[in-house]
């Protein structure tokens, strides 16, 4: 036995409840990259099946809706991709606190990636094993859930391969877990406390769902873990499955998945007879790669009953850095031997314990069938009636089905991409993206309005910064009092896109971007406004330059859009022409404008132009520049004396600084 199977076959032979988790009824929803909380192209409020890829156990008004425009698989918009070794910062809120007195909290960050070929569409082209699923026309939904025989079909996501739930279903469950009073409805590794019934959310394991690290192979790579208990953090990395392989039983030929979920009983097994059948404990490899940081909750502290920033003060959601890996430096597929990094997605796993469910509780402390004669030690029952010092007992909301839970959430599928050949390894790659969707803050909750990530952006000159971001335009109707904007969805009617842009402005405190000619941000690297970048940033690449009534992607003047609307300027607002409202992008919600060197120092202040309505929402943000190769010129003094009169007020409430 190696060593690594031997490790992991402790893990497994203890039944131990070292992994997690007695939790508490809490949601998880990522806003960065764009959680989809198991949303696809719906256009609804709520999401319309829970099941479609992973048990979120979240709200249904949760996620985000798909990063792409209205259509079928004509319609290709390109994915987020993230260049290797670049930083991405992860942003989420939770609903229960972390990180604080009053719990004991867990958050496991993961990813995985699978560019395995499944299929061609004579239309889309390629497809992979890890997919968002991509409607078939302009009104589906492409909502329902992956099975066995749609595995191969575009129309449905995918993320764990159909593999990973086979095995669950044939594997026992480890029987040395704490399950409270809960009653399984069977012996595999689909039915646990938290999922008694075994039901199937896509391809998901609901055991290794439930429990980290898991004692069998997971198709997930850890990133990170943060802990109440940094005390816990070695054992966590010494037991990830980044640097220790799983292990599998299997029958003597090496051909039959057996259900044996440990070492011992898969080689003393015996058939009938009682012969021996000489099967096979067979490792999977570890991934090879270092183990996750682990780190403390109080760095993501938050409140109960709360989604919103983290208590750190930084007024800032919870936050992680990702470096994203190099791709020599990603972990080999153990069944093929190769890397993949084009198909990924990440997953977000939350977990918090009250006092009354020790961190090491199993299957001793279970109330099944117990009698006054043999009394059960378990912590808690189903609304159990409590002895107070009184007359009457009080009677006590418990659901041992809620204390058991693990909330997660994952991203749409993004690439990791190699570095351009003239982008040495050493250079910073900052991410900046977008945050949000479509709606007021009643609107899109639990989800958020439109930001920046980050929205303090600190660089030096020689960094470089990626600017890209999505949206989606199935988004419910969100008409100008909620939303700013067209285009009209083709297909249902009404307004959903979700667009954004970036604009100079002078100061943090005003709404209305610097005019072009006092441009400071975006320069070239002789000292001059980058006029490209400048236009591509503010435009999306629009082509303004063509107003031609006939041709419908052209961009109409003001003039243009009231007669073509008959001088109606709310419907002027939401026309699909009207690229001032950025209704006319080339592809939709997305956009990319490559990496950016910032040539200028300063302090430099910015918004979209679209989204920005002082009423209830703002999207500005700040980047800050230091040993840049230009000194920023002052600010301009450029506008009417109200401006002027704000601009000093500004100053005096030390608001801008020159």
């Amino acid at each position: 036995m190696t060593q690594s199977t031997s490790k992991i076959a402790v893990i497994a032979a203890l039944a131990l409840t070292l992994a997690i988790l007695s939790l508490v009824k809490c949601d998880l929803y990522v806003h960065n990259p764009r959680g989809s909380n198991d949303r696809n192209c719906e256009r609804d409020a709520n999401r319309r099946n829970g099941n479609r890829l992973f048990n979120s156990e979240n709200n249904a008004a949760g996620g985000y809706a798909c990063p792409r425009a209205v259509g079928g698989p004509e319609v290709k918009t390109p994915t987020m991709y993230y260049y290797e070794g670049s930083e991405l910062y992860l942003q989420w809120t939770n609903q229960h606190s972390c990180g604080t007195h009053n719990n004991y909290c867990q958050l496991v960050i993961q990813y995985m990636c699978n560019d395995t070929v499944v299929g061609t569409d004579k239309v889309y082209g390629n497809y992979y094993s890890v997919r968002d699923g991509i409607p078939t026309d302009s009104n589906d939904d492409a909502t329902d859930t992956i099975s066995e025989s749609t595995q191969n079909d575009l129309r449905f996501g995918q993320h764990e391969p159909f593999d990973n739930y086979k095995k669950c279903t044939i594997r026992d469950r480890n029987k040395g877990l704490y399950i409270a009073d809960r009653g399984l409805g069977g012996n595999s590794a689909i039915f646990t406390r938290q999922n008694n019934g075994g039901e199937r959310f896509g391809f998901e394991c609901t055991e290794e769902h439930d429990y980290y690290p898991y004692w069998h192979f997971s198709p997930w790579v850890d990133i990170a873990i943060f802990t109440s208990n940094t005390s816990m953090c070695q054992w966590y990395q010494e037991n990830s499955q980044n640097v220790v392989g799983r292990g599998e039983c299997w029958d003597s030929t090496k051909t039959t998945y057996l259900r044996y979920n440990n070492i011992k009983d898969c080689l003393s097994a015996t058939d009938a007879k009682g012969v021996n059948m000489n099967n096979k404990w067979v490792t999977v490899p570890a991934w090879g790669v270092p183990p996750p940081e682990c780190l403390s909750t109080s760095l993501i502290a938050s409140r109960d009953n709360h989604l919103g920033n983290a208590a750190d003060g930084s007024g800032e959601m919870a936050s992680y850095k990702w470096k994203i890996p190099f791709v020599k430096d990603m972990p080999k597929d153990p069944f093929t031997n190769k890397v993949h990094h084009n198909n990924c997605v990440l997953r977000f796993r939350y977990n918090i314990t009250t006092t009354e469910i020790p961190f090491f509780l199993d299957w001793r402390y279970n109330y099944l069938g117990v009698t006054s004669k043999t009394p059960s030690m378990t912590p808690i029952r189903q609304d159990p009636w409590t002895e107070f010092g009184y007359d009457h007992p009080l009677h006590l909301a418990v659901n041992t089905n809620q204390y058991g839970r693990t909330f997660q959430d994952r991203s749409y599928v993004f690439a990791i991409k190699e570095r351009p050949q003239n982008v040495p390894s050493y250079v910073t790659i900052h991410n900046l993206n977008v945050r949000g969707k479509r709606g007021n803050i009643v609107n899109v909750y639990p989800s958020v309005e439109y930001d920046f990530v980050p929205t303090n952006l600190e660089v030096n000159g020689d960094d470089l910064i990626h600017m890209q971001w999505t949206g989606s335009d199935y988004n419910p109707n969100r008409t100008p009092n909620n939303a700013e904007g067209g285009p009209e969805d083709p297909a249902q009617g009404g307004y959903r896109a979700d667009r954004s842009n970036i604009v100079q402005m002078d100061v943090a405190g005003l709404n209305t971007p610097r005019p072009f000619s006092g441009i400071t941000m975006f320069l070239t690297e002789d000292g001059k406004v980058d006029k490209d970048l400048v236009h591509k940033l503010a435009f999306l690449g629009q082509n303004i330059y063509d107003n031609s009534t006939t041709n419908p992607k052209a961009c109409l003047s003001k003039a243009q859009l009231l007669a073509k609307n008959n001088q109606n300027t709310a419907a002027a607002e939401l026309d699909d022409q009207n690229c001032g409202k950025l209704a006319n992008t080339p592809y939709g919600p997305y956009f990319d404008a490559g990496l950016v060197k910032m040539y200028a120092s300063g302090k430099f202040y910015y918004m979209s132009t679209r989204n920005n309505n002082f009423s209830n929402r703002g999207q500005k943000a700040i980047l800050t520049v230091r040993n840049a190769r230009f000194s920023a010129a002052p600010v301009a003094m450029s506008f009417n004396y109200g401006g002027i009169v704000i601009l000093i007020c500004l100053f005096l409430m030390n608001q801008i600084v020159f």
